[in-house]
């Protein structure tokens, strides 16, 4: 009977899992061939880029995976800055068609060598991830003249809620945080449609400093926050189109009643 919630159980597991490492990415930086020779024109190629500095940057959580092309013996051994082993890695001896990979959960500086050949080394920078490009479609869509509404783009590593408080006579425009950020900052891309001349900036309910940049689409903002906020509150010296549609069917309504007792009052003969 218990059996019949093992698939349930192994449901929830599964995609507990894929939620810590669903974003993670693997980089791969390649020994070539011939890279024993300290006269070698380099000792490493990064996949992706073709760097041959050793030295790649990464966010927390995604992995690093060392391919030896080469005929010899190498091996990847973190060091010190002065380049003095500390023991946080090391992959041991690996020859030609092996490879060493290694995740990086910490933020930090992680340097590293072959202790055969300690004249290659590289740097494994692991930095904050300022998240990607993503967007709100449709915020004020009752107010502006289409029905259509704005588009905000922001850069951030969770997500917003699609849902924008918009408060027109508060001049306002209020966003959630859906999930757990580790960021420092918010980018929100505003057009000058959706509000004019952003000035204040509140997080979670506390007045905070920010920087601007006018753009073709629109203004950016920079803005800094905790790790864990929640909401962002911001006003605008003006909200909306001052005649969005919603203000165009209110005044269409009264001049149709206007319209409606007039001829009430004088009927034709």
């Amino acid at each position: 009977m218990k059996l019949r919630y093992f698939p349930i159980a192994f449901f929830i597991l599964f995609s507990v899992g894929l939620g810590v490492d669903a974003f993670a990415t693997t980089y791969e930086i390649k020994i070539p061939s011939g890279a024993s020779d300290p006269n070698a024109p380099y000792f490493w190629s990064e996949k992706t880029t073709g760097v041959t500095t050793g030295e790649i940057t990464i966010h927390p959580g995604d992995s690093v995976t060392w391919e030896n092309a080469d005929t010899a013996f190498h091996t990847i051994t973190s060091v010190t800055r002065e380049g003095e082993p500390n023991d946080l890695f090391d992959s041991g001896f690996f020859t030609a068609g092996e490879f060493y990979t290694k995740q990086f959960p910490e933020l930090g500086d992680f340097y590293y060598f072959c202790s055969l050949h300690p004249w290659m080394n590289g740097v494994v920078h692991v930095v904050k991830d300022p998240g990607s490009v993503k967007s709100i479609k449709g915020v004020a869509s009752g107010f502006s003249q289409t029905g259509v509404g704005f588009e905000v783009k922001y850069i951030l590593d969770s997500t917003l809620q699609q849902t924008v408080d918009v408060e027109p006579d508060e001049r306002t425009l209020t966003f959630l945080i859906t999930g757990e950020t580790q960021n420092e900052q918010i980018t929100l891309i505003l057009p000058t449609e959706l509000i004019e001349n952003p000035n204040t900036v509140w997080i979670d309910g506390m007045q905070t400093d920010f920087d601007t940049e006018v753009t073709k689409t629109g203004t950016k903002l920079i803005i800094p926050i905790e790790p864990g906020a929640k909401e962002i509150k911001i006003m605008g010296s003006h909200v909306i189109p001052e005649f969005g549609i919603l203000t165009m069917i209110i005044l269409g309504i009264g001049v149709l009643s206007a319209v409606m007792v007039s001829r009430s009052k004088f009927p034709r003969f």
